[in-house]
Protein backbone atom coordinates (compact mmCIF):
# COMPACT_ATOMS: atom_id res chain seq x y z
CA UNK A 1 0.00 0.00 0.00
CA UNK A 2 2.05 3.17 -1.06
CA UNK A 3 -1.32 5.71 0.22
CA UNK A 4 -3.05 5.75 3.01
CA UNK A 5 -6.08 4.16 3.12
CA UNK A 6 -8.89 6.79 4.95
CA UNK A 7 -12.57 5.77 5.74
CA UNK A 8 -14.89 8.24 7.46
CA UNK A 9 -18.10 6.50 8.91
CA UNK A 10 -16.99 2.58 6.78
CA UNK A 11 -19.96 0.06 6.76
CA UNK A 12 -18.77 -1.96 9.76
CA UNK A 13 -19.65 -5.13 7.37
CA UNK A 14 -16.35 -3.81 4.94
CA UNK A 15 -13.96 -3.86 8.34
CA UNK A 16 -13.14 -7.58 9.25
CA UNK A 17 -12.06 -8.73 5.64
CA UNK A 18 -10.07 -5.11 5.14
CA UNK A 19 -8.30 -5.15 8.64
CA UNK A 20 -7.31 -8.97 8.27
CA UNK A 21 -5.58 -8.44 4.99
CA UNK A 22 -4.33 -4.91 6.15
CA UNK A 23 -2.67 -6.97 9.06
CA UNK A 24 -1.43 -9.76 7.09
CA UNK A 25 0.23 -7.22 4.28
CA UNK A 26 2.01 -5.28 8.04
CA UNK A 27 0.12 -2.16 7.31
CA UNK A 28 -0.53 -0.08 10.23
CA UNK A 29 -4.12 0.00 11.39
CA UNK A 30 -6.02 2.78 13.39
CA UNK A 31 -9.34 2.24 13.94
CA UNK A 32 -11.25 5.79 16.10
CA UNK A 33 -15.08 4.75 17.44
CA UNK A 34 -16.92 3.97 20.18
CA UNK A 35 -15.61 0.85 21.81
CA UNK A 36 -15.74 -1.92 25.33
CA UNK A 37 -12.80 -3.84 25.97
CA UNK A 38 -12.20 -6.77 27.64
CA UNK A 39 -8.61 -8.27 28.80
CA UNK A 40 -7.70 -11.77 29.95
CA UNK A 41 -4.09 -12.91 31.21
CA UNK A 42 -1.78 -12.02 33.67
CA UNK A 43 -5.30 -9.95 35.12
CA UNK A 44 -8.86 -9.71 33.98
CA UNK A 45 -10.17 -6.01 33.47
CA UNK A 46 -13.10 -4.89 31.64
CA UNK A 47 -13.63 -1.43 30.21
CA UNK A 48 -17.12 0.06 29.28
CA UNK A 49 -17.76 1.98 25.92
CA UNK A 50 -16.48 5.19 25.51
CA UNK A 51 -14.76 6.96 22.51
CA UNK A 52 -11.28 5.62 22.22
CA UNK A 53 -8.24 4.93 19.45
CA UNK A 54 -7.26 1.58 18.59
CA UNK A 55 -3.66 1.15 17.34
CA UNK A 56 -2.32 -1.70 15.48
CA UNK A 57 1.05 -1.25 14.72
CA UNK A 58 3.38 -3.17 11.75
CA UNK A 59 5.10 -5.35 14.17
CA UNK A 60 1.72 -6.41 16.28
CA UNK A 61 1.85 -4.16 18.45
CA UNK A 62 -1.77 -3.45 19.81
CA UNK A 63 -2.73 -0.28 21.83
CA UNK A 64 -6.14 1.20 23.24
CA UNK A 65 -5.99 5.05 23.83
CA UNK A 66 -8.79 6.94 25.52
CA UNK A 67 -9.09 10.89 24.94
CA UNK A 68 -6.95 11.79 27.43
CA UNK A 69 -3.33 10.72 28.58
CA UNK A 70 -0.20 9.79 26.83
CA UNK A 71 -0.34 5.95 28.25
CA UNK A 72 -2.55 3.52 26.44
CA UNK A 73 -5.06 2.13 28.81
CA UNK A 74 -4.64 -1.28 27.37
CA UNK A 75 -1.98 -3.01 25.01
CA UNK A 76 0.18 -5.81 23.74
CA UNK A 77 3.64 -5.27 23.01
CA UNK A 78 3.16 -8.59 20.75
CA UNK A 79 0.75 -10.45 19.40
CA UNK A 80 0.41 -14.11 18.01
CA UNK A 81 -3.06 -13.73 16.32
CA UNK A 82 -5.25 -11.08 15.44
CA UNK A 83 -8.65 -11.47 14.73
CA UNK A 84 -11.68 -9.67 13.77
CA UNK A 85 -15.45 -9.89 12.76
CA UNK A 86 -18.32 -8.38 13.20
CA UNK A 87 -20.25 -10.59 16.42
CA UNK A 88 -23.61 -10.97 17.43
CA UNK A 89 -24.69 -7.86 18.43
CA UNK A 90 -23.39 -6.23 15.15
CA UNK A 91 -20.42 -4.71 16.38
CA UNK A 92 -17.04 -4.91 14.81
CA UNK A 93 -15.05 -6.82 17.39
CA UNK A 94 -10.65 -6.93 17.16
CA UNK A 95 -9.25 -9.87 19.09
CA UNK A 96 -5.77 -9.51 19.97
CA UNK A 97 -3.88 -12.68 21.27
CA UNK A 98 -0.52 -13.56 23.00
CA UNK A 99 1.24 -16.52 23.21
CA UNK A 100 3.70 -15.95 25.73
CA UNK A 101 2.52 -15.09 28.36
CA UNK A 102 -1.05 -15.99 27.34
CA UNK A 103 -3.19 -13.27 26.96
CA UNK A 104 -6.31 -11.74 24.77
CA UNK A 105 -7.43 -8.35 24.36
CA UNK A 106 -10.80 -8.21 22.49
CA UNK A 107 -11.98 -4.79 21.49
CA UNK A 108 -15.54 -4.63 20.50
CA UNK A 109 -16.89 -1.38 18.20
CA UNK A 110 -20.42 0.06 18.81
CA UNK A 111 -19.29 2.84 16.69
CA UNK A 112 -16.59 3.57 13.77
CA UNK A 113 -16.28 6.90 12.70
CA UNK A 114 -12.77 6.37 10.96
CA UNK A 115 -10.15 3.86 9.57
CA UNK A 116 -6.92 4.04 8.57
CA UNK A 117 -4.43 2.19 7.33
CA UNK A 118 -0.96 2.95 6.00
CA UNK A 119 2.51 1.75 5.71
CA UNK A 120 4.80 3.71 7.67
CA UNK A 121 8.16 4.13 7.66
CA UNK A 122 10.84 4.98 10.04
CA UNK A 123 14.64 4.49 9.54
CA UNK A 124 15.45 7.24 11.60
CA UNK A 125 17.95 6.92 14.62
CA UNK A 126 17.00 7.71 17.99
CA UNK A 127 19.66 10.49 19.49
CA UNK A 128 19.88 11.16 23.05
CA UNK A 129 21.36 14.53 23.77
CA UNK A 130 23.80 14.80 20.82
CA UNK A 131 24.56 12.90 17.57
CA UNK A 132 28.52 11.63 17.04
CA UNK A 133 28.92 14.73 14.81
CA UNK A 134 27.80 17.64 17.68
CA UNK A 135 29.58 15.55 20.07
CA UNK A 136 32.61 15.48 18.14
CA UNK A 137 31.98 19.49 18.08
CA UNK A 138 31.54 20.07 21.59
CA UNK A 139 35.22 18.24 22.28
CA UNK A 140 36.92 19.97 19.27
CA UNK A 141 36.07 23.30 20.65
CA UNK A 142 36.83 22.11 24.04
CA UNK A 143 39.67 19.52 23.61
CA UNK A 144 40.87 19.90 27.74
CA UNK A 145 38.00 17.89 27.91
CA UNK A 146 40.13 14.84 26.72
CA UNK A 147 42.66 16.16 28.38
CA UNK A 148 44.60 18.81 29.63
CA UNK A 149 47.11 20.24 27.72
CA UNK A 150 45.54 18.30 24.55
CA UNK A 151 45.65 20.12 21.15
CA UNK A 152 43.49 19.41 18.31
CA UNK A 153 45.85 19.58 14.84
CA UNK A 154 43.20 17.63 12.65
CA UNK A 155 39.41 16.89 12.60
CA UNK A 156 38.56 13.68 10.53
CA UNK A 157 42.03 12.77 9.83
CA UNK A 158 42.88 10.06 7.14
CA UNK A 159 44.30 6.78 7.95
CA UNK A 160 43.99 3.95 6.08
CA UNK A 161 40.61 2.93 4.54
CA UNK A 162 39.47 4.98 7.18
CA UNK A 163 39.29 8.48 9.07
CA UNK A 164 40.15 8.91 12.53
CA UNK A 165 37.60 11.14 14.26
CA UNK A 166 40.30 13.78 15.97
CA UNK A 167 44.01 14.11 15.61
CA UNK A 168 45.96 16.11 17.82
CA UNK A 169 48.94 16.16 20.00
CA UNK A 170 48.75 16.05 24.51
CA UNK A 171 51.07 18.41 26.04
CA UNK A 172 54.31 16.39 25.87
CA UNK A 173 54.03 16.60 22.30
CA UNK A 174 52.81 13.00 21.22
CA UNK A 175 50.61 12.16 18.94
CA UNK A 176 47.32 10.93 19.93
CA UNK A 177 44.50 9.79 17.98
CA UNK A 178 40.67 9.88 19.13
CA UNK A 179 37.97 7.79 18.33
CA UNK A 180 34.50 8.65 19.93
CA UNK A 181 31.32 6.54 20.22
CA UNK A 182 28.00 7.75 21.11
CA UNK A 183 26.72 4.24 22.08
CA UNK A 184 28.26 1.86 24.64
CA UNK A 185 31.75 1.33 23.15
CA UNK A 186 32.34 -2.47 21.61
CA UNK A 187 35.34 -4.38 21.32
CA UNK A 188 34.73 -3.72 17.46
CA UNK A 189 35.05 0.21 17.98
CA UNK A 190 38.29 -0.53 20.26
CA UNK A 191 39.89 -2.67 16.92
CA UNK A 192 38.82 0.46 14.64
CA UNK A 193 40.94 2.68 17.01
CA UNK A 194 43.85 0.22 17.06
CA UNK A 195 43.54 -0.35 13.30
CA UNK A 196 44.12 3.94 13.16
CA UNK A 197 47.14 3.66 15.66
CA UNK A 198 48.42 1.21 13.23
CA UNK A 199 47.81 3.12 9.99
CA UNK A 200 49.88 6.20 11.55
CA UNK A 201 52.82 3.88 12.68
CA UNK A 202 53.15 2.54 9.52
CA UNK A 203 52.89 6.29 8.04
CA UNK A 204 55.07 8.23 9.91
CA UNK A 205 56.87 5.29 11.98
CA UNK A 206 55.94 6.10 15.81
CA UNK A 207 53.12 5.02 17.26
CA UNK A 208 50.54 7.31 19.05
CA UNK A 209 48.75 7.04 21.69
CA UNK A 210 45.24 6.05 20.94
CA UNK A 211 42.19 6.97 23.14
CA UNK A 212 38.53 5.41 22.55
CA UNK A 213 36.00 7.84 24.29
CA UNK A 214 32.41 7.18 24.86
CA UNK A 215 29.79 7.01 27.92
CA UNK A 216 29.94 4.01 28.37
CA UNK A 217 32.27 0.53 27.53
CA UNK A 218 31.41 -3.21 27.15
CA UNK A 219 33.51 -5.95 29.30
CA UNK A 220 34.85 -7.15 26.25
CA UNK A 221 36.25 -3.29 24.60
CA UNK A 222 37.70 -2.63 28.27
CA UNK A 223 39.70 -6.20 28.14
CA UNK A 224 40.73 -5.34 24.21
CA UNK A 225 41.73 -1.60 25.32
CA UNK A 226 44.42 -3.25 27.96
CA UNK A 227 45.75 -5.76 25.83
CA UNK A 228 46.53 -3.82 23.39
CA UNK A 229 47.56 -0.88 25.09
CA UNK A 230 44.96 1.63 24.04
CA UNK A 231 43.04 4.38 26.18
CA UNK A 232 39.69 5.22 27.45
CA UNK A 233 37.89 8.36 28.47
CA UNK A 234 33.84 7.97 30.20
CA UNK A 235 32.14 10.72 29.38
CA UNK A 236 28.73 12.00 30.48
CA UNK A 237 26.31 13.32 27.57
CA UNK A 238 23.87 15.33 29.44
CA UNK A 239 26.99 17.80 30.71
CA UNK A 240 28.33 17.76 26.28
CA UNK A 241 24.91 18.66 25.48
CA UNK A 242 24.67 21.18 28.56
CA UNK A 243 28.31 22.80 27.50
CA UNK A 244 27.01 22.46 23.35
CA UNK A 245 24.39 24.98 24.64
CA UNK A 246 25.57 27.04 26.84
CA UNK A 247 28.28 27.92 24.31
CA UNK A 248 26.00 28.22 21.17
CA UNK A 249 26.39 25.15 19.67
CA UNK A 250 23.50 23.78 20.24
CA UNK A 251 20.10 25.75 21.06
CA UNK A 252 17.64 24.04 23.79
CA UNK A 253 14.80 23.51 22.86
CA UNK A 254 13.34 25.14 26.21
CA UNK A 255 14.02 28.32 24.77
CA UNK A 256 11.71 28.28 21.81
CA UNK A 257 8.86 29.89 22.14
CA UNK A 258 10.53 32.78 24.78
CA UNK A 259 10.61 36.53 24.19
CA UNK A 260 14.69 37.72 23.96
CA UNK A 261 14.22 39.77 26.98
CA UNK A 262 13.03 36.88 29.03
CA UNK A 263 16.00 34.52 27.14
CA UNK A 264 18.49 36.36 29.13
CA UNK A 265 16.74 36.96 32.37
CA UNK A 266 15.56 33.12 32.48
CA UNK A 267 12.25 34.35 33.55
CA UNK A 268 9.12 34.62 31.83
CA UNK A 269 5.29 32.85 32.76
CA UNK A 270 5.72 29.47 32.95
CA UNK A 271 3.29 27.00 31.01
CA UNK A 272 1.65 23.49 32.30
CA UNK A 273 4.91 21.78 31.06
CA UNK A 274 7.39 23.41 33.08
Amino acid sequence: MNEPLILEKPDPAALPDLIRRAIGERNTVIVIGECSVEYEGRSTSRLGKGDRVLMIKQDGSVLVHRPTGYSPVNWQPDTSVIEAWINERGELSILAVRSKPREVLNISFSRVDSVIIARLRDDAEFTMYLDEAEMKRVLVGNPELIEPGFRVVEDEKRLGSGQADIYGVDKEGRPVIVELKRITASRDAVLQLYGYVKAYEATYGKRPRGILIAPSFSPSAIETLLRLQLEYRQVDLRELYRLAVEKGLRRSLLEYGRRPGERERGTGEKTRHE
